[in-house]
């Protein structure tokens, strides 16, 4: 660090030199005899003076172009460069995705912790400090929020893009080697599933021809309980209809649940009608006696159907049981009917001989009592 060395470093500076040029007294210092020249010597100064300061200043120029130049050409080959386009890019996208989401949450706080400030002096202000701390927070939050997620966005996505530019190839080669993997595991679950199915659909195949076989063999076998069960069913069915009690039965069922159902319909008809018109007495007088006929009506209506109803099941059990009991029980019946027959016979008999004898007996006494002799013989029959 050599000062006078310092010193002809600046005194080499194109600018340094120019501020050289121009200073006259550092000139008439230079050149002292200039000083006390003539007009003609002054011209022959300025005329100097002007032509080392174009030299000075077109040595500027061209210092001044040529440092351009370069400074062009890095910066079209920096903005040419593929990772300096994609860190650009990158920084840019961070900083506003990052900006704009911390922006929003830097308005909302700021709005809110602005609105809490404002309440303070809101009683000074008559509440118009609360919308104004609200806005100035508001507007506050989302410059410090946008500035701080546009920094950081812009600095982590433009690392994350420099580096995965970079880093480029080594990540093609890693997703290469992963794609490579997963395919050859998903071709061989591809294989093993695929043999797993078709042992699967082996084994199916197998077990559904056993299970046909055994349905088919179950099928026969029901078939043919089914047709003996027809079979047996329809012989006993027209063994029943064929059989005389069974017919005699139903007749006497079917007659039965007629005759007594309209017994039982027409009492139910009278005794409905009956008990309806006792009913219809009580609201008479508020219906001008019109309850009467209706209750009467309804009453019959429902007393027939209760007593058609309960009279055909009372006469369809009562004469199938009758019908089924007389003719099962028909030859003790008719012996009955003719022991009864002959016993009402012999006493006929004995009482007509009886009273034969006793008229021959009364007419002998009345002939011997009056002399007479009678016109009738000992067995009673005309002389």
């Amino acid at each position: 660090r050599d000062p006078a060395r310092q010193r002809d470093h600046y005194r080499a500076q194109p600018l340094f030199v120019l501020l050289r040029a121009m200073t006259p007294i550092q000139t008439l210092e230079k050149n002292p005899t200039e000083a006390s020249a003539p007009a003609g010597g002054i011209a022959a100064f300025a005329a100097a003076t002007k032509t080392r300061i174009a030299e000075q200043l077109n040595f500027c120029r061209h210092r001044f172009v040529a440092t351009a130049q370069v400074s062009k050409e890095k910066v079209v080959a920096v903005a040419s460069d593929r990772t300096a386009q994609v860190t650009a890019a990158s920084a840019a996208g961070g900083a506003v995705v990052f900006g704009t989401g911390a922006a929003a949450a830097g308005l909302v706080v700021g709005s809110t912790v602005g609105t809490v400030l404002g309440f303070v002096p809101a009683l000074f202000t008559f509440g118009l400090s609360i919308p104004l701390g609200a806005l100035i927070g508001g507007g506050c939050g989302a410059a410090v929020g946008g500035a701080v997620g546009g920094t950081t966005g812009m600095a982590g996505a433009g690392a994350a893009g420099y580096g995965a530019y970079t880093k480029r190839d080594e990540i093609k080669t890693f997703l290469n080697l992963a794609t490579a993997k997963v395919l050859g595991v998903v071709a061989a679950t591809k294989s093993g599933v695929a043999a797993r199915t078709m042992a699967a659909k082996d084994k199916a195949m197998s077990v559904y021809s056993a299970c046909t076989l055994h349905v088919a063999a179950k099928v026969g076998l029901a078939k043919d309980s089914a047709t003996k069960a027809a079979v047996a069913t329809k012989a006993k069915t027209l063994e029943l209809a064929s059989d005389r009690s069974v017919q005699v039965s139903a007749a006497s069922a079917v007659g039965g649940a007629a005759v007594v159902s309209t017994g039982g319909a027409a009492t139910g008809f009278v005794t409905g009608g009956a008990i309806g018109a006792a009913v219809g007495f009580v609201p008479a007088m508020f219906t001008f006696g019109l309850s009467i006929p209706v209750f009467a009506a309804v009453g019959s209506g429902c007393g027939a159907a209760a007593g058609s109803v309960i009279g055909g099941v009372t006469g369809l059990v009562g004469g199938g049981a009758t019908g089924y009991g007389v003719y099962t029980k028909r030859e003790v019946i008719g012996s009955s009917v003719n022991d009864a027959r002959s016993a009402v016979g012999s006493a006929t008999k004995y009482v007509k001989d009886q009273a034969a004898s006793s008229a021959v007996y009364v007419r002998a006494r009345i002939s011997g009592a009056t002399g007479g002799t009678s016109e009738y013989g000992s067995d009673g029959s005309s002389n």
